[in-house]
């Protein structure tokens, strides 16, 4: 068998650094890392996709057959384009994905941020914990297959659809509108609290240590007209600056103690046990009062429009100033 002398593999791997591209460690067959710092549409990446720190990548209908890695303080923009596996994102990293598929898992680590529109999420969610960071998911008619799990940041979720259980814990706060959760919703300690609205939660619901919970369409969080669907038990306890549970469908039990002040509520079909301070709950006479130091989910979006569209535009130019990504 003929061998490749040692010098014509150097120039080999030389000839694959210049398009953009090195190859793994081990066998021959490893997948390729393909390196993105600029624009590019209408192609397919064989390999990984690493956009490296303080880089900006704008993808428009593209297939990234393996992962992508945004490092730190890096962005990626995806149009219209694929992922092959997972995606993570490093601290300061930012992704903002619209008509896109990931295969697999997305991964935050103390990113600026995630923006999903009309995308869909084969694996789980993950929001990890990292100090100094505050980070936001912000999703609009998409779906999550998998679960999504929040230690930190801004959750803002409207028309989504998730197939596995939520988790919401130390968040800024936490709103759910218009979505559609096929498993369990926890969600503890969010400092300026958390609106369900106009959603379907199947499985139990749990809403622990918050500052304020607003369930329905009675409290002043947020304006609802929209009534839940739970699909099991209900408990919110130790919350700090207001309940209300109005026009809900619950098919466990309402429970909770702990909560100052009391909880407030009407028009609700609960079919389980009625429990706690949620045996005979009275509508609320000065909601303002009550939920004084939250904003309403409304203002959140238009908070969280303003950060992504900065964020997005000065990716836009850096991307733009960067040229070709020469991905082919």
């Amino acid at each position: 068998m003929r061998t490749l002398s040692r010098s014509v593999i150097s120039l080999s791997a030389l000839a694959l650094a210049s398009a953009g591209m090195v190859v793994g460690a081990g066998t021959a067959s490893a997948a390729l890392t393909t390196y993105c710092d600029g624009d590019a549409a209408d192609v397919t990446v064989p390999g990984d996709l690493v956009v490296a720190k303080g880089d900006s990548c704008d993808l428009d209908g593209v297939t990234v057959d393996g992962e992508v890695r945004v490092q730190a303080g890096a962005d990626l923009l995806l149009t219209d384009s694929s992922i092959g596996g997972r995606v993570v994102v490093n601290p300061d990293g930012y992704v903002d994905a619209t008509g896109t598929e990931v295969a697999g898992n997305l991964i935050s680590k103390g990113s600026y941020g995630v923006y999903l529109d009309e995308s869909s999420i084969g694996g789980a969610f993950s929001e990890r914990a990292v100090e100094g960071a505050d980070p936001f998911l912000y999703s609009y008619d998409s779906s999550i297959a998998g679960k999504v799990t929040v230690e930190q940041g801004l959750v803002h979720l409207q028309t989504v659809t998730i197939g596995g259980a939520v988790s919401s814990d130390n968040a800024t706060y936490t709103d759910i509108i218009d979505s559609t959760l096929a498993r369990g919703l926890t969600v503890s300690a969010n400092a300026e609290g958390t609106s369900v609205c106009g959603s379907e939660v199947d499985g139990a619901a749990a809403f622990t240590g918050n500052a304020g919970v607003q369930l329905g369409t009675g409290g002043g969080i947020i304006d609802c007209d929209d009534a839940n669907y739970f699909g099991s038990d209900v408990t919110v306890s130790d919350t700090t600056a207001g309940v209300d549970v109005s026009t809900n469908i619950i098919r466990g039990a309402l429970t909770g103690e702990g909560n100052d002040p009391a909880p407030t509520g009407a028009d609700n079909r609960v079919r389980g046990e009625v429990g706690g301070q949620f045996t005979d709950l009275s509508p609320a006479m000065q909601k303002a009062r009550a939920f004084a130091a939250a904003e309403d989910a409304e203002t959140h979006a238009e908070e969280l429009d303003s950060q992504r569209e900065e964020r997005r535009a000065a990716a836009e130019k850096k991307a733009e100033d960067a040229g070709p990504a020469n991905l082919r």
